[in-house]
């Protein structure tokens, strides 16, 4: 049987250098002098027979070998962190913690109702939002990071599975006041004309840019990132731009007042919730229970 030749403090060194590009932010990260900090790097290179980082401009960059070991100390430090976690929560009477993620295009406006009833039939099982894969929800899952998120439009991956939620309308959203506010639907061409905000600009399959901008071949010539909804919609209310959006996502900001939406072309554009698992996970066990606990409910109207 071999043993490993680093340590989980060589592990917590790499991810460090690479989340801060230097050793002196690195060694003040996990508590240790700079000159610590370097013989561990060396070290570790030793061990290992190959570099970890070069220098890139002013910053160090993992080198091949480095993100390879960059990949493996972030899986091991997390679920270490995420068992610690898991096992405070014990003391308090949870017997097991689900951690949900949740994509760029949702809210969390129905969250609260629907954990309240679902922690008074589950009451040993704990919920951990996890706010940080909403533009990764499927490497999140293939990781560990999170056990369920809930994404919209197509799911076909491979160790993935999906239970359907509810199928939910994509509306144009502008402001109360836009020139264009009292429209019933928009077409792409006109869309594509308006300044156009949106969470990122890498193109999401069975979205707008696929089902509207590629598929008619137009594109906005102008686009604002805001990367989360709020900002999104912040943005949009200021006149900035405007933007696609689900009505679920859309409805708490919609009471609020000040926008105005259309429809997606003539016939209209939907798509579909879905709750995502990995493939291999136990028919009961309590990301499962979450999980039928979401598609029993009816979301849409929360």
């Amino acid at each position: 049987m071999t043993h490993p030749r680093l340590t989980l403090r060589h592990l917590q060194m790499v991810r460090a250098i690479a989340e801060t590009g230097g050793v002196s932010a690195a060694a003040s990260q996990v508590g240790l002098s700079q000159s610590a900090l370097s013989h561990r790097l060396r070290e570790a290179e030793r061990l290992l027979g190959a570099p970890l980082f070069y220098r890139r401009q002013a910053r160090l960059v993992p080198t091949h070998a480095g993100q390879r070991l960059l990949h493996a100390a972030r899986v091991a430090l997390g679920e270490i962190e995420r068992a610690e976690h898991d096992i405070d929560k014990l003391a308090v009477g949870i017997e097991h913690v689900v951690r949900l993620g949740h994509e760029a295009y949702g809210g969390y406006h129905w969250l609260p109702g629907f954990l309240a009833r679902f922690r008074g039939e589950h009451p040993g099982i704990g919920i951990e939002i996890i706010p940080d894969v909403s533009m990764s929800p499927f490497q999140a899952l293939r990781e560990g990071t999170i056990d369920l998120s809930i994404v919209s439009g197509p799911v076909a991956r491979p160790g993935i599975r999906a239970l359907p939620l509810f199928t939910d309308g994509m509306c144009v959203v502008m402001p109360e006041d836009h020139p264009l506010a009292g429209h019933a639907w928009l077409a792409p061409a006109t869309i594509a004309a308006e300044p156009y905000v949106t969470y990122h600009t890498t193109p999401a399959g069975g979205r707008e840019y696929e089902r509207v901008f590629a598929r008619y071949r137009v594109m906005p010539t102008e686009v604002l990132r805001a990367g989360v909804t709020e900002a999104v919609v912040a943005f949009v209310r200021a006149g900035q731009g405007i933007t696609i959006m689900p009505r679920w996502t859309l409805a708490p900001y919609l009471a609020q007042g000040g926008l105005a939406t259309a429809e997606v072309t003539r016939a209209g554009m939907r798509i579909d919730w879905q709750a995502v698992l990995r493939a291999d996970e136990a028919a009961d066990s309590p990301a499962m229970r979450l999980a039928r606990a979401l598609a029993a409910a009816d979301l849409a109207a929360l």
